[in-house]
């Protein structure tokens, strides 16, 4: 369940938030504050996570709030896909749909590149990407890098500015 919203007010009264490293800091005095460290702790989905009045907030939702003065509408995306890396710079306001598309590559990946999976009935690399909840097939093809090719141009196609650069993996 998620902690409910705290007034901008009282977020500035508690916080300061350093930009250039994304990172929030405890301006208020208390138990288990440290002003000369980051505040939170990395939580179980990656996340930084911050415990106010028994209530954990995200680090990236509260340098947002911080920074714009405003809470986000809908969800944050951490454009490079670090989830730790609050920088304002990192951060866009998403969708659910938005925030779906920039996505880690799955550990199950042979290929290295999402969407490109290699067929064991042909030895060819299959290329596919999943728009609207359906599955859009791009052909089987021998060559890997060709595989991928057509996967970026896809990317680009449906996903526009929401693709995760894997431009360094290939």
């Amino acid at each position: 369940m998620a902690a409910k919203i705290l007034p901008i007010e009282m977020l500035q009264r508690l916080f300061r938030y350093e930009q250039e490293t994304g990172n929030v800091y405890w301006i208020a005095e208390g138990r288990g504050r440290i002003k000369k460290k980051a505040a939170g702790t990395i939580v179980r989905a990656g996340y930084i996570g911050i415990m106010i009045d028994g209530k954990r907030h995200y680090a990236h939702r509260i340098a947002w709030a911080l920074h714009h003065g405003k809470h986000p509408v809908d969800q944050l995306d951490h454009i490079n896909g670090i989830k730790t890396d609050n920088r304002i710079a990192n951060l866009r306001q998403a969708n659910n749909l938005q925030n779906g598309k920039n996505v880690k590559i799955k550990n199950n990946n042979t290929s290295g590149f999402p969407g490109v999976v290699l067929c064991k009935q042909t030895s060819k690399w299959r290329v596919m990407i999943k728009v609207n909840k359906k599955t859009i097939y791009f052909g089987r093809y021998k060559n890997l890098d060709d595989a991928i090719a057509i996967r970026k141009h896809a990317e680009k196609q449906y996903f526009g500015e929401w693709t995760r650069h894997h431009e360094n993996l290939r």
